[in-house]
């Protein structure tokens, strides 16, 4: 496949990260779950654009829910998901199923995303932008899952069930 993410030394240690148990019960660690959210939320490094950083090795780093995919279906899926999208708009989800992480394109994604943000009270939409919104919904998810379920209880009475994420 042309325009490799990962270079083979890369992806090399990350099948080796894969098999190690230390490294998948470390990110297992960062997991958590919240009550009435089908999501499985991620507590660890967020990136600028929302989403969760796993280091797998030293000085290798990747996007959280791509290691959760390559935990789930392998590293050669992986290598040909050039790009995997939130279906439950939630750059935390670390839940690899329909409905939440799936394979997807960039020219997809972004369809999505375009339409999805400008629907009343989307996440998508949220003014603090993705990263301050993942970051301030991680440390809810560290501190306890419950505040993250409370605020998801408070926005599914405000604009129905399309609601995913909290807006803060």
């Amino acid at each position: 496949m042309a325009g490799r993410r990962i270079d083979p030394a890369g992806l090399a240690g990350f099948a080796a990260a894969l098999g190690d148990v230390e490294v998948v019960r470390r990110y297992a660690t960062k997991v958590v779950r919240v009550p009435g959210s089908d999501c499985l939320w991620w507590t660890g490094a967020v990136s600028g654009r929302g989403h969760g950083r796993f280091w797998f090795a030293d000085g290798r780093c990747i996007v959280a829910h791509r290691f959760a995919f390559g935990l789930q279906r392998g590293v050669q899926e992986l290598e040909d998901a050039r790009v995997l999208g939130h279906r439950c708009d939630n750059p935390l989800c670390q839940r690899v199923a329909p409905g939440h992480v799936v394979v997807s394109s960039a020219q997809e994604n972004r369809r999505e995303w375009a339409h999805r943000k400008e629907v009343a009270g989307s996440p998508l939409g949220d003014p603090r932008g993705a990263r301050r919104r993942a970051r301030a919904l991680r440390d809810m998810a560290r501190r306890d899952p419950r505040e993250v379920a409370a605020e998801l209880d408070r926005l599914r009475r405000l604009y129905g069930e399309q609601m995913q994420l909290p807006l803060g």
